[in-house]
């Protein structure tokens, strides 16, 4: 699966805020490999995980969305 915009985007928003996964994980209860998982491109989240991220990051809400990629 290739990296969408909202994965792209949730990478320069940990970049930006300076956190890394773990901060990023401890900030929001998402696991570490979830949000490598998310970042690579590897899957999409649910929900609350996507909203959970967009408010530890400071961003909009509804600003990651995540689709999935067809081959």
């Amino acid at each position: 699966m290739r990296q969408s915009d909202a994965h792209m985007q949730l990478i320069d928003a940990r970049k930006r805020k300076g956190l890394t996964l773990e901060e990023l994980a401890t900030k929001t209860g998402v696991h570490k490999s979830t949000i490598n998982r998310l970042e690579r491109g590897e899957t999409i989240p649910m929900e609350d995980t996507a909203r959970a991220l967009e408010a530890a990051l400071g961003l909009k809400r509804g600003t990651l969305i995540f689709r999935r990629q067809v081959a």
